[in-house]
């Protein structure tokens, strides 16, 4: 007569097989396994933050694009840093990594198979398969080329007139994203009753008090009136009393 194992057994030894899985799994995302998303190793960071990347800023950093054989495919800014606004690198990856890190760090990213960049021409420079390396210090973040944004996006004395590719010649103005910028105002007491802050304001602190029955008082009905018409108001040193 066959014994089947019991049950209990039987959970036992599915319990024990799944704990060995993360030794035999890669410790990176599953995503990197196919070239969308590279692993990041920190090289080097400051012990004192002065300053952490965030999305749509603009940063300059130093970096060298090597195939697995040592062969460069890009290092027109290894020594001349590049200025571009994060969200615009030609390269799958690179922003992400970027963001949230501090001012002096330097980063390894690599891509087990070519990623497909954004613009056609700049696939044709990588074979696909290819395994690619990035080694990138971030050397400072230009904080007034986002207000030039949203001034003038498209003045050409700070912002290069296309965006960085892998084909694009070396340009020390910014490379700008072409996204809408996220603030409107970086002045949280400037802000109007459908405007918002996400530079000093981030949590609408100080957002001011208008709607659901909470405002500014409202003006007197013939002082509305008089300014409505353009009329000096009672009392002032330009008015006439009556």
């Amino acid at each position: 007569m066959r014994l089947d194992a019991s049950p209990a057994l039987t959970r036992r030894g599915a319990l024990a097989a799944l704990s060995l899985l993360p030794a035999l799994l890669p410790s990176q995302p599953a995503s990197a396994l196919f070239g969308n998303s590279p692993t990041v190793e920190v090289l080097e960071q400051p012990e004192l933050c002065q300053g952490r990347a965030q999305a749509q800023d603009f940063v300059a950093v130093r970096y060298t694009g090597r195939f697995a054989d040592g062969r460069a495919f890009d290092t027109r800014y290894a020594a001349r840093p590049l200025v571009y606004q994060l969200g615009s690198f030609y390269l799958p990856g690179v922003d992400a990594a970027l963001a949230g890190r501090c001012v002096g760090t330097k980063l390894r990213l690599q891509w087990a198979s070519s990623p497909r960049p954004r613009l056609e021409d700049d696939a044709q420079q990588l074979p696909a398969g290819s395994r690619l390396q990035l080694e990138l210090e971030l050397v400072t973040i230009k904080y007034s080329l986002f207000g030039e944004t949203m001034r003038d996006p498209a003045n050409s004395y700070f912002f290069a007139p296309g965006p960085v590719t892998l084909s694009s010649a070396y340009d020390p103005r910014g490379h700008a994203s072409g996204l809408p910028p996220q603030v409107k105002r970086d002045n949280p007491f400037a802000l109007g009753p459908t405007e918002d802050s996400l530079i000093s304001n981030s949590k609408g602190v100080l957002k001011p008090f208008v709607g659901e029955g909470v405002g500014l008082p409202e003006a007197p009905p013939e002082a509305a009136e008089a300014e409505g018409a353009g009329a000096p108001l009672r009392g002032s040193r330009t008015g006439k009393d009556g």
